[in-house]
């Protein structure tokens, strides 16, 4: 019996759900960043079918993003959500069968109790000849698009640049309805004047370049800044973002991340995961060393990845 168990809404599936099923494939395309929710749906799937005697088996695909390429705060526990159910960097270098095995492997992780997700059945699928130093262009795979934001690789690379850094404030990703998480602008404020901000920033890997795109219903051009990756490996893909969210304190009028609601505050931290940064954000503005922050993130990224070996199905 074949039957589809994925809505979507962050609940694990139920006992009715799981009758008379023997096992559930889970086969799903994730593009390597927290709050991307394909691995939590995988893991409130294994949940369920842990407490309810159901066997997971899990086809592995690759990490678009690489398996060395580690990134960004991890994620604060208050604030695990659907949005984030591992407490991870934001870029977080595993597959989705080492992240299966993170979830099986790990005491604190699953919300159900230890004797049962022990007694779990998990089966992963692993890849043929996928290594941890290949990015998605090195498969030489189609990219099939996971959602209709994610249409190409470059939407990929692009998501943990500016998809935080755009979620409050000024900020806009996308051009129009092209670039989405590669193009840039910010409401009210000329772009020669944006251009000059971010590049004094001198960001390792990163440059940007002008584009314009038509508006469909208009016709005139709306203009913005399109990010290049120059350099993979000095690249890291979250601190754009970081400082996204710094320069938005300096070109609106007034903090952003001042006097937000509980509610708003939640639906910023669910995906950026360090309520420190926050908290200083909303209290200093563009005064954040955000540099600073970077490099506490990178002592705790490096970290994570020695512990997260113990997961790793593929060198």
């Amino acid at each position: 019996m074949a039957r589809s168990l994925y809505n979507g809404t962050g609940t694990r599936p139920t006992r009715a759900q799981l009758k008379g099923l023997d096992a559930v494939v889970i086969d799903l395309q994730d593009i390597g960043s927290r709050s991307y929710t394909f691995a939590s749906a995988m893991k409130l799937c294994m949940e369920g079918c842990f407490e309810n005697g159901v066997e997971v088996i899990v086809l592995d695909r690759p990490n678009p993003l690489g398996g060395l390429k580690v990134d960004g705060p991890p994620l604060d526990p208050q604030w695990m959500s659907y949005v984030g159910q591992f407490r991870v960097p934001y870029v977080h270098g595993l597959t989705m069968g080492e992240l299966a095995l993170m979830a099986k492997g790990a005491p604190d992780l699953m919300k159900i109790p230890d004797s049962v997700r022990e007694r779990g059945r998990l089966t992963v699928i692993a890849m043929r000849g996928w290594r941890r130093s290949m990015r998605w262009t090195d498969t030489r795979l189609t990219w099939v698009p996971t959602s209709p934001f994610i249409p190409d690789f470059a939407a990929v690379e692009g998501y943990p640049m500016t998809g935080l850094g755009s979620q409050w404030g000024g900020f806009k990703n996308g051009i129009g309805t092209a670039y989405p998480f590669r193009g840039i602008s910010f409401h009210g404020v000329r772009l020669d004047t944006l251009e000059r901000e971010l590049k004094a920033l001198n960001l390792p890997g990163i440059d940007f370049r002008r584009v314009s795109v038509p508006d469909p219903k208009t016709g005139k051009p709306e203009l913005g800044l399109y990010i290049e990756i120059t350099d993979w490996d000095q690249w890291r893909p979250t601190e754009l973002s970081a400082h996204l969210m710094q320069l938005a304190c300096k070109l609106a009028p007034r903090n952003p991340f001042a006097g937000m609601t509980p509610l708003q505050e939640r639906s910023l931290l669910i995906y950026w995961g360090s309520t420190q940064f926050y908290n200083d954000l909303a209290a200093h503005g563009a005064r954040v060393d955000v540099d600073a922050y970077v490099r506490g993130w990178q002592a705790k990224d490096a970290v994570y990845q020695q512990e997260s070996r113990k997961y790793w199905i593929y060198h």
